[in-house]
């Protein structure tokens, strides 16, 4: 029992480190750091919002076994199952729309949404800076949730030495992949949330942000199941992620900016 305990310890510890990574690296970059407790917050809600996208995702899709017939109840493998369901009931067309609803869009707006709940309207957010933090730190939320379910074992594997090492692989491929991803498409809805918050365009410039990150996110995920069906795509996935961090570092950059100029 005890050996089991801390094998979770270390599962929760490895899924928690790479957000709190990219938060630590990100928080540098202001020149005022957000309050601890409010950052706190939110990243708990982001946590949150993972809880409330799978389970719309589960609304929508149905369960993991459902979308993979093919599996084991005991274990149903999502991965395994969404590809099975491109391969049995899904036309390449149908197949964007399929992502940018089921997982992109739900995933983006879930976060989104808990940072209108927890920061919008308190007196802490006050900088056009403030909206990327506190989407990327939500972001970071969900992402150390996805971390855990991912690499979770089941009972019997949690003191698998071999399966312990391949769910600290997966973590570090995480930390690179997904990871970043959930990071740098909250920090485009962030820099548009900014635009919209200190704009008389708000509607506008926050359903452009929402979208453009559901798109690109939709592409990862398009390109993550093609990768496993047509190896290859890698490439595609590298070149992706580097330009979406590049455009949210310039954002980063431009808000600064603008922030001391008092111009937004």
């Amino acid at each position: 029992m005890a050996a089991i305990l801390s094998s979770y310890t270390a599962y929760i510890f490895i899924s928690f480190l790479p957000p709190i990574i990219w938060l630590l690296f990100y928080l540098r970059e202001d020149s005022r750091p957000e309050p601890k407790r409010l950052l706190f917050l939110v990243f708990i809600g982001g946590i949150a919002s993972a809880i409330f996208a799978i389970v719309a995702e589960l609304l929508f899709f149905g369960s993991c076994h459902d979308l993979n017939p093919a599996s084991s109840p005991d274990q149903p493998g999502c991965f395994e199952g969404i590809v099975a369901l491109i391969n049995h009931g899904i036309t390449i067309d149908q197949f964007p729309f399929f992502v940018f609803l089921g997982i992109a869009f739900l995933e983006e707006y879930f976060k989104y949404a808990a940072v209108r709940i927890l920061v919008l309207g308190r007196r802490e957010f006050d900088e056009p800076i403030d909206a990327m933090i506190y989407m990327m730190t939500a972001a970071l939320g969900f992402a150390a949730i996805e971390n855990f379910l991912f690499i979770l074992p089941s009972p019997e594997k949690i003191i698998d030495l071999g399966f312990q090492f391949s769910s600290f692989q997966l973590t570090a491929n995480r930390f690179i992949g997904a990871n970043l991803l959930h990071v740098t498409s909250s920090g485009i809805v962030g820099f548009f949330l900014a635009r919209a918050f200190f704009s008389h365009y708000r509607h506008h410039f926050l359903a452009i942000g929402i979208i453009l990150a559901s798109l690109l996110h939709g592409l990862f995920n398009y390109l993550i199941i093609k990768e496993g069906l047509f190896p290859g795509n890698i490439n595609l996935l590298i070149v992706l992620l580097t330009t979406m961090s590049l455009v949210v570092l310039i954002e980063f950059e431009q808000l600064k900016k603008k922030q001391a100029t008092n111009k937004l």
